[in-house]
C-alpha cells in the first residue's frame, strides 16, 4: 500500500488547528524527537498529554475562548497552522508549517517523519523563528515577501 504523503500531513494539520488528538495519525509506540531542546515524546499517552495541557486549550477548545492555566488566568489564542509543503515517499517524508501566533510572531516547523502502517512511528520537529536579512548580504541576495 502507498502511503498518501499530503492526504495524512493535511489531517494532520487540520487536527492541531482543531486540537485535536492525533490518535488517528500516529502509532501507539509513537517517538517524537525536538532537537533544539532535547525533548523526547515517547508514546501515544505522553502526546496526548500534551495536547490536553497546552496554554492553547485542551482537546476541541475553542480558540476563542480557550484559557491558559497557571497563576494568573489569561485568554490564550491558540497559533494557527499553515501547510507550505509535502515531500513523501514510501515509508519517509517531511513537511513545512507556517505557525502564527497571536502575538504577532511566525515561526517555521519542519517535520521529518517515517511511517509504520500509514501512521507516523517516529519523527524529528524543527522549529525556527522568522528573522531579518542582514544588511550585509543584500548585494548577493533577493529578499522574497515572507508566506
Amino acid at each position: 500500500m502507498t502511503a498518501d504523503h499530503r492526504a495524512l500531513v493535511e489531517r494532520y494539520v487540520e487536527a492541531l488547528n482543531r486540537h485535536d488528538y492525533l490518535d488517528e495519525l500516529v502509532t501507539e509506540d509513537v517517538v517524537i524527537e525536538y532537537p533544539q531542546s532535547g525533548e523526547v515524546i515517547r508514546g501515544r499517552d505522553n502526546l496526548r498529554g500534551l495536547i490536553e495541557h497546552s496554554p492553547a486549550g485542551p482537546t476541541g477548545a475553542d480558540a476563542a475562548t480557550a484559557r491558559g492555566r497557571g497563576v494568573d488566568e489569561v485568554k490564550v489564542v491558540a497559533p494557527l497552522y499553515t501547510l507550505v509543503r509535502v515531500e513523501g515517499g514510501g515509508r519517509t517524508g517531511s513537511f513545512e508549517v507556517r505557525v502564527h501566533y497571536p502575538d504577532g510572531s511566525s515561526w517555521w516547523w519542519v517535520q521529518i517523519y517515517e511511517l509504520r502502517a500509514g501512521r507516523i512511528a517516529h519523527s524529528t520537529h524543527y522549529f525556527a523563528q522568522d528573522f531579518d536579512a542582514p544588511t550585509w548580504r543584500r548585494p548577493w541576495v533577493e529578499v522574497e515577501q515572507r508566506r
